[in-house]
């Protein structure tokens, strides 16, 4: 993919703007009801109900904080769109870091060449596979507060999972 285009920012900005509204809203309105379950907490006159109502506000904060880990993503790429995050909007750091270092490794091997005169015909070297660190278009569509590629996102999420 390339470069998201002046119109394609404008559309993922209306659609990220549109979502975290939203998210807002079910937020605070999240946030009410599991305080008014607890203020009914003491009113439960059965052990059975109360379990139930504080596995539902358990269940409710779980919401909660997933919703506003969301709410982070969407603001952080609102700012990259603005031009004030730590990374252009649609580009895997990721990524990026791996283009940047297989062309320091590129450098770095031609100056090495160079240096030393081999004292046979050496082999032409592969060509290095170029790294496209834009986020292809069709994942930004899905999900436009995604911060990497499919691959380095599931790779985040594993490594998640075994910390």
């Amino acid at each position: 993919m390339s470069k998201p285009t002046k119109s394609d920012l404008q559309k993922y900005q209306s659609i990220l703007e549109r979502q975290l509204a939203s998210l807002k809203g079910d937020v605070g309105s999240m946030r009410d009801e599991a305080l008014r379950a607890s203020e009914q907490d003491a009113s439960v006159d059965h052990l059975a109900d109360q379990g139930t109502d504080n596995y539902d506000q358990g269940f409710m904060l779980g919401l909660i904080e997933n919703e506003e880990e969301t709410i982070k993503l969407i603001e952080e790429a609102l700012n990259r769109i603005a031009g004030e995050g730590d990374w252009e909007f649609g580009i895997c750091p990721l990524c990026h870091d791996e283009a940047e270092g297989s062309k320091k490794s590129a450098k770095d091997g031609k100056k090495g060449a160079k240096a030393a005169k081999p004292a046979k015909a050496a082999k032409p070297a592969k060509p290095v596979k170029a790294i496209d660190a834009w986020i292809p278009k069709a994942r930004l569509d899905y999900l436009p507060w995604a911060r990497y590629c499919v691959r380095h996102q599931e790779s985040e999420e594993r490594n998640r999972e075994t910390a």
